[in-house]
């Protein structure tokens, strides 16, 4: 947010559109949408409403720009992630958590407006970011079941997995300190790595002693379970 006003004035084009989203974003958080006004917006800015008026046409136009913009930001990143056919699972899972976080990181306001003001929205509004928010979800379970297959993950709920590396991701929204030690770009590395890490079957990890009987077993254990429980779903759907 920008704090001097003199400042603000200055802002042109893209930085001031910025610049009146994260207000209006601080202010629909602190006093919900309903008690915000487009005046609102401008006196914290030092702006006048006509300056507004000029990119947003009206305070639903804003909310429209925090919570769908965002999002379809999000869904594009995980369908062009998940088309590409030349990534194997785990870089793709990669590349799916370090660019979803990335994108979190980088604007954490808009990501908190559409947590935190779903009771305000539209019907058609919040259907919208429903819609995006499972097509990311989606993206995330299928790349998660296709290494699992191909035995690179471990046999896991793909669906529970995906929910948790993309809540991981959201969470962001509310505790990055952009004056923190890491950049945004490290941050996201480190969410990528860790949702990696937590899925993937590494050889290389497991141990060489006479207790890789008991391992093997339990890899078996733990497949038959996977197993059983794909051979239950598809029971229950016929």
């Amino acid at each position: 947010m920008v704090n001097d006003i003199s400042t603000k004035v200055n802002l042109k084009g893209d930085a001031l559109r910025n610049a009146i989203l994260d207000v209006a974003a601080k202010l629909f958080i602190e006093r919900g949408s309903a008690g915000t006004s487009i005046q609102n917006i401008a006196e914290r800015l030092g702006l006048s409403r006509t300056a507004v008026y000029y990119y947003f046409k009206s305070k639903d136009a804003i909310q429209r720009a925090l919570t769908e913009e965002v999002l379809a930001d999000a869904r594009k990143l995980a369908g062009d992630t998940v088309a590409r056919d030349d990534l194997d699972p785990v870089t793709a899972l990669r590349a799916l958590v370090a660019q979803h976080a990335q994108l979190i990181l980088s604007r954490p306001a808009e990501f908190r407006v559409a947590d935190r003001t779903q009771a305000d929205m539209t019907s058609k509004q919040r259907a919208a970011m429903q819609s995006a928010r499972r097509n990311v979800l989606d993206n995330f379970s299928s790349v998660i079941e296709r290494g699992i297959r191909e035995g690179q993950f471990r046999m896991v709920d793909a669906h529970v997995a995906a929910f948790s590396l993309i809540g991981m991701c959201n969470w962001s929204a509310w505790w990055y300190k952009p004056s923190g030690r890491l950049s945004i770009a490290e941050v996201a590395d480190l969410m990528a790595e860790m949702g990696v890490n937590a899925l993937l079957r590494d050889e290389a990890r497991r141990s060489r002693s006479p207790a890789d009987a008991r391992e093997s077993l339990r890899l078996v254990r733990e497949d038959l379970d996977y197993l059983e429980k794909i051979i239950d779903r598809a029971a229950d759907a016929t």
